[in-house]
């Protein structure tokens, strides 16, 4: 599915009150694989009557939507590419985000692009649509040698490595998500 055809005309869940989004709790979260995500959501949205809540800025659809651009476009190859200097600093720290949690807030340096109009959908995206976006991305990534593009701050991984970053970039933007009360 494209990016475009992510977008629909449904409306999408918004930020929210469930007990845990009220009290700001983030989820503890440890994905080994591309199918922990699928199944995470899945318990998520079954815990929820099909709708979550989220503490963070962007809604459900949107988190949702922006892990799933991230595993589809390891797949079919990025539009976009980051300074040289970026590149270089994205190898040195490679290792760090492949191995460890991923601390929310991290902001772009001066002179980065501005890519957040690219990578994260518009405010009303149906969840429906971000959910259907996630569960095909992961659909085609998940044949070993489908993620072989190169991604434009850490250059080229092997499968396994594009499956450890995708897991710790779901770990950060699905411990904002709760089942909606």
């Amino acid at each position: 599915m494209t990016a475009a055809a992510a977008h629909a005309t449904t409306p999408a869940s918004a930020p929210d009150p469930s007990p845990a989004a009220r009290s700001g709790d983030r989820r503890s979260l440890a994905f080994a694989s591309l199918d922990d995500l699928r199944a995470d959501v899945d318990r998520l949205l079954e815990r929820g009557g099909g709708e979550l809540a989220t503490i963070g800025e962007i809604t459900p659809a949107q988190n949702l939507w922006h892990v799933a651009y991230f595993i589809d476009h390891a797949v079919t190859g990025f539009p976009f590419t980051m300074p040289i200097p970026m590149r270089v600093f994205g190898r040195l720290i490679r290792n760090r985000f492949l191995n460890n949690p991923i601390k929310p807030g991290i902001k772009p340096p001066p002179g980065a692009p501005d890519l957040s109009q690219i990578v994260f959908p518009p405010a009303d995206t149906p969840l429906d649509d971000a959910v259907r976006y996630l569960r095909d991305s992961i659909a085609a990534a998940t044949p070993p040698g489908a993620m072989r593009c190169p991604s434009p701050l850490f250059g080229r991984l092997t499968h396994g490595q594009w499956v450890q970053l995708h897991c710790r970039h779901a770990e950060l933007h699905f411990s904002f998500l709760h089942p909606r009360a």
